[in-house]
């Protein structure tokens, strides 16, 4: 059932001309589904634009990318000031073109989840 809910969902974001009423309405069916995504993953915040279909994400800062800052950092490639910022953060905003790519991950995750 989510599986398919989010399908249609994603379809809806995916086609060019959509009523803006029409993408609330397949938000609002799969708020269930994006709060247990969002508290599993450690998301803190989504901020969806209906008109444009963009998505702003707070999600945490992977290990991957705090590694990569401490490779630049000993290469010389960023001062120190900005790797003591960087490692301080523990979020950071991520904004994906559409909102049907985020819910790709989502997608993927309730798939496993069975």
């Amino acid at each position: 059932m989510h599986t398919q809910t989010l399908g249609l969902t994603k379809k809806a974001f995916q086609l060019r001309k959509v009523k803006i009423e029409t993408l609330k309405y397949a938000f609002e069916q799969i708020k269930p589904i994006l709060r247990k995504y969002m508290r599993e993953k450690g998301i803190l915040e989504l901020e969806l634009d209906l008109k444009s279909k963009k998505v702003l994400v707070l999600e945490p800062i992977l290990s991957g990318e705090r590694d990569l800052w401490v490779r630049l950092w000993l290469n010389g490639e960023v001062p120190t000031e900005k790797l003591v910022d960087r490692m301080r953060e523990r979020f950071q905003w991520v904004e994906y073109l559409d909102f049907s790519d985020f819910l790709s991950g989502v997608e993927i995750w309730v798939k496993e989840m069975r």
